[in-house]
């Protein structure tokens, strides 16, 4: 009896805390619990044809026969995989675009104003120049993806480089310290959160990009399969595929935060 009172201090502190955390993960629910039930509830009353608005019953058959067809998982690979390749590209040519910026004032005064002013041009009216030269092929996919990417990765990289203290470089050369430690102890802590806003917003642009130009010029993949049911009015579907769509962003999102998060608390970075 005295161990399990003993015990009590350790066991309720936890709870504020946790409780804390839950209402966080219900305030975020809130808002797509209330669109649900007002979704439902205009579906039900018939205010709105369902052949206008599928109710979300409809939407659910949908998504079980898009995934009972193997559609669903096929189309979902075929994205997937131009997105990592388009999004591997972006970052191989961005970060140390982005370093070089930095680090040279050569290169920011050649590079970086034709660098700018292409990136202010929207993706979009790349892609009809980008057909031109690829063609409507993977080719032309890649590039858009990794357009995408490319400008936010390398702007931020850029930031991150130059905002590092020179007093600390300087303490590295005064220390003789190796060029791993350097980079351990002072160059990640300093531009690793920065460099990863940088990758989490390529990602959205990346995956945004994937999809308008599957629906412009692809015969696979999600923006495929989405031009495809809307053009045969099948709206269920439809919903169904910009559903899938919003959940894999949302994972792709979360999963770079928590990489993010992880490398924050190895290599002494703030979250």
């Amino acid at each position: 009896m005295s161990q399990g009172i003993e015990t009590l201090p350790r066991v309720l502190p936890l709870a504020p805390k946790w409780r804390g955390l839950n209402l966080r993960r219900l305030r975020g629910a809130v808002v797509p619990v209330l669109v649900l039930v007002l979704w439902q509830f205009v579906s039900a009353r018939g205010f709105i044809s369902n052949l206008v608005l599928p109710s979300p019953g409809q939407v659910l058959l949908a998504l079980q026969a898009l995934a009972v067809s193997g559609l669903l998982a096929s189309s979902v690979a075929i994205s997937l995989q131009r997105l990592i390749i388009g999004y591997v590209i972006g970052i191989a040519i961005g970060l140390p675009l982005g370093v070089l910026l930095a680090a040279s004032p050569l290169a920011r005064k050649i590079i970086a104003p034709s660098f700018y002013a292409i990136a202010r041009v929207p993706l979009l009216a790349w892609v009809p120049f980008l057909m031109v030269i690829f063609g409507i092929g993977e080719a032309l996919k890649l590039a858009i993806i990794a357009k995408a990417a490319l400008t936010p990765v390398t702007m931020n990289t850029q930031r991150a480089m130059t905002a590092i203290p020179q007093g600390w470089m300087e303490l590295s050369r005064l220390y003789r310290l190796s060029w791993f430690t350097t980079l351990r102890r002072i160059l990640l802590p300093a531009t690793i959160l920065p460099v990863f806003v940088g990758l989490r917003f390529g990602l959205i642009q990346a995956w945004s990009a994937l999809v308008v130009v599957e629906l412009l010029a692809a015969s696979r993949g999600l923006g495929y399969q989405l031009t495809m049911s809307r053009q045969l009015f099948q709206l269920d579907t439809m919903m169904a595929l910009m559903l899938v769509i919003g959940i894999i962003g949302f994972i792709l999102d979360r999963g770079v935060a928590f990489t993010e998060s992880r490398l924050a608390s190895r290599f002494g970075g703030v979250v």
